[in-house]
């Protein structure tokens, strides 16, 4: 049998350190890589990829350089001479070695006549510095486009790095460039949201600028009106106003959809309902009679329905409203319900009375005619006006919630804002939910 020269001794010991090169550069990678996962902010990551580079190559000085195309300059993101960390600040002309990295987008090694070979290339040195006897660098990529360069140097010795140490380098770049691109969306998304909730906080306090900040108080009547939006901004509305000849406006709306754009259309409502109430007030027109409850009520609503359907109705944008119009003097309500879910009039021998829609959700066609009711609240009695967020919920098991297990929470001896609050808790506990999926809107008014 003729030995195989393949297998001698020398190739064996070869292979094996060969082997447990390749096992330690494997180590190495994933060491990174699992470090890598662990940071999300992009300086970290250099620092991380460029300390563990340091310590495992035979290099004094190691450079992270970021590349702008638009500009074809360099930042050095990350530097390290002999321990020492440096900073470069800003960023500088691109050329020499890694202009041709970054045209070819290959590895380039320099481990012989540095000097000669960076003059040849126009290489730029920093004042200060030494010329390095060995320079290799590699690529980083995004989007298949060259982004940087990471780059080893040895001072006192030519021909310090092999193709091991570009075949590790490349590995460490790659992955790292990803880390960093993965960085950067992280960071970009994060400061937009930061952005966007900034915008929402002021569009909520705007919001909330066009709610009451306090309810009217009327000797004999007690008020009360809560309002939990679902997101940052609502849809639902409430307000409560006086009008002329000592009568009182109670609204409550819900535009369509959630969100921001709910929340502006939100605005637009409740801003022409008022005006259009007290259209007198705001063209300072003296009103020396008492003018007819059922003209302030159409006027209003008309008003405000057909702007809406004639100006914007191409958004598809609407409104479902209770707006009712009480006589403080002998509890007479006269209400239009455009499409809302029916209040409810609870009686203290706890009998109830809905308040059934006279019209549909407003904004959607011109010229519709609202009908106007009436009811007369009597001392106890208790009128619950509410959007439907709360209705609409379910709980785990898809169980709808039942509105009327609430009107237990109406005792005469609860002031009627704690009522409010204990709906508002007893449906968070039947939907498990810490924010409801829908606004909801709950106002109330109690004759005493």
């Amino acid at each position: 049998m003729v030995d195989d020269p393949l297998f001698t001794r020398e190739n064996f010991k070869r292979l094996q350190k060969d082997l447990a090169q390749r096992e330690t550069q494997l180590s190495i990678i994933n060491s990174v890589q699992e470090g890598l996962a662990a940071h999300l902010e992009v300086q970290q990551i250099y620092n991380l990829v460029g300390d563990r580079v340091r310590e495992i190559t035979n290099a004094q000085v190691v450079m992270i350089s970021n590349y702008d195309r638009a500009s074809d300059t360099i930042e050095h993101r990350y530097a390290i001479e002999s321990n020492q960390h440096i900073v470069y600040p800003g960023r500088h002309p691109c050329g020499g070695f890694r202009s041709r990295i970054i045209e070819s987008g290959q590895p380039y090694l320099v481990n012989t006549h540095v000097a000669e070979e960076a003059a040849r290339m126009g290489q730029p040195t920093i004042p200060g510095t030494v010329t390095p006897k060995s320079w290799l660098g590699v690529p980083m990529f995004v989007g298949g486009q060259v982004s940087g360069v990471l780059s080893l140097q040895n001072l006192d010795y030519e021909n310090a790095f092999n193709k091991s140490d570009i075949r590790l380098l490349q590995t460490l770049a790659n992955s790292m460039s990803v880390a960093l691109e993965n960085a950067r969306l992280w960071e970009e998304e994060h400061l937009y949201r930061q952005a966007l909730e900034h915008e929402f906080q002021i569009g909520r306090k705007i919001q909330t600028g066009f709610l009451p900040e306090t309810l009217p108080e009327l000797k004999g009547w007690e008020i009360a009106a809560r309002l939990q939006p679902a997101r940052e901004v609502a849809g639902d509305f409430y307000d409560v106003f006086p009008l002329p000849h000592g009568k009182l406006a109670l609204i409550l709306g819900d535009v369509c959809d959630k969100g921001l754009g709910a929340a502006l259309f939100m605005t637009l409502f409740r801003s022409l309902l008022r005006a259009g109430a007290n259209i007198n007030f705001y063209t300072r027109q003296e009103v020396k009679t008492d003018p007819s409850v059922n003209d302030c009520l159409k006027n209003a609503v008309l008003l405000t329905n057909n702007y809406i359907a004639e100006t914007h109705g191409e958004t598809g944008m609407f409104a479902t409203l209770f707006f009712g119009v009480l006589d403080p003097k002998n509890g007479t309500l006269a209400y239009i319900n455009a499409g809302q879910q029916p209040p409810v009039l609870l009686h203290p021998d706890c009998s109830e009375l809905p308040l059934t829609r006279t019209g549909p959700a407003m904004g959607v066609f011109p010229d519709i005619e609202y009908a106007v009711e009436r009811v007369t609240l009597k001392t106890g009695d208790v009128l619950l006006a509410y959007t439907d967020g709360l209705t609409e919920a379910t709980n785990p098991q898809g169980e709808l919630f039942d509105p009327q297990t609430l009107w237990k929470l109406f005792e005469p001896a609860i002031p009627l804002q704690t009522s409010l609050d204990q709906i508002l808790c007893v449906h968070q506990e039947f939907s498990q939910l810490a924010v409801p999926l829908d606004d909801i809107t709950l106002l109330a008014i109690r004759g005493k």
